[in-house]
């Protein structure tokens, strides 16, 4: 870095810190996944006067996630959390109250993260410092071989299962309810990352499947008054196995939407049938048939829109009738 970019990134601490930037990854039994993350963020390129940390959140792990974290302890200045309660929400937060960054960078534990992906976010928060959240582009990377009904179908899945963003090349502002960075690659001011805790019946807690604790975050930050901002050079890839790029794994995928969309809705629908929205079980009937048809004789991308309707609503049932039950139990019936 040239002398006159030293210096860039002096800053005004929001409280008694010791770095500019913390990275922040939670895993759960993902060893081997997490060791290419931190394997992408020790190739990074990072100015020698960028004051960062890596943190990485033991979510209870069973398999040598710790040896994996000890073992970068001479190539990062990395360091490990422990959060007993399982879930991805109870682990952010858990990273929230550790991290000593001004800002917290968040990914994942299947993510490989570009060359000069810190230093972009970096750069926007010296740009923006008055904004309060950023996103940067995902690009999914498929597990070869990958399946020809899925290669097909994959403009249908890329953004949604396999979390792929891309807002375009220009710094454009995030918007609270559409605009929004996902999981994989975004980054929040730490002075408003703990006023605005993660939803611990978020994030796929144990007795549960939901999931967008990020997104729900990161909404309720915007809708506060916040701004926030695209960051298109901060760039990450989202890897999956070939578990995932499977209809099994896409039905349990979109039926986790459904009870997520399901939650969040609750109450809002005063027409129930058996405890469920009697729209729902005709979804349910309509879009189940449909799949199985139009399997037969349509071309992928028509039926895995079906299987996804399906699955959507199945989702959705299950954390009604869930409910149901609870309230049931709860009046002694």
């Amino acid at each position: 870095m040239a002398q006159s970019d030293r210096g860039r990134f002096e800053r005004t601490p929001l409280r008694e810190s010791k770095a500019l930037i913390t990275v922040a990854i939670c895993t759960l039994n993902r060893a081997v996944s997490v060791r290419r993350t931190i394997e992408s963020l020790a190739a990074m390129e990072v100015p020698d006067n960028l004051p960062w940390e890596v943190l990485v959140v033991n979510n209870n792990c069973t398999d040598h996630t710790d040896a994996v974290i000890a073992s970068f302890a001479g190539r990062l200045p990395i360091r490990r959390e422990f959060e007993p309660r399982r879930g991805l929400s109870n682990a952010r937060n858990r990273a929230v109250d550790a991290a000593d960054g001004d800002y917290i960078v968040w990914t994942d534990d299947d993510v490989v993260v570009g060359i000069g992906w810190l230093l972009a976010y970096a750069e926007a928060f010296s740009r923006w410092p008055q904004a309060a959240v950023f996103g940067g582009p995902i690009t999914p990377r498929y597990a070869p071989p990958v399946p020809k009904w899925f290669s097909e179908s994959e403009a249908l899945l890329r953004n949604s299962v396999f979390g792929g963003r891309d807002f375009g090349d220009e710094a454009v502002p995030l918007l609270a309810g559409g605009r929004l960075p996902f999981g994989p690659n975004f980054a929040v001011r730490a002075a408003e990352q703990r006023r605005f805790r993660y939803n611990p019946r978020l994030g796929h807690a144990p007795g549960q499947r939901r999931r967008g604790e990020e997104l729900d975050v990161l909404d309720r930050i915007l809708q506060s008054g916040a701004c926030g901002y695209w960051v298109p050079t901060a760039r990450v890839e989202h890897c999956s196995d070939a578990s995932q790029q499977t209809l099994r794994y896409i039905a349990r995928y979109f039926a986790t939407v459904g009870e997520t969309s399901a939650f969040l809705e609750a109450g809002r629908e005063a027409r129930l049938w058996f405890g469920v929205p009697r729209w729902m079980w005709r979804q349910l009937v309509e879009e189940w048939v449909r799949y199985q048809i139009l399997r037969l004789i349509s071309p992928p991308p028509v039926w895995v829109r079906h299987l996804r309707d399906y699955a959507y609503a199945w989702g959705a049932i299950r954390y009604y009738r869930g409910s149901a039950r609870q309230q049931e139990r709860a009046m002694g019936g």
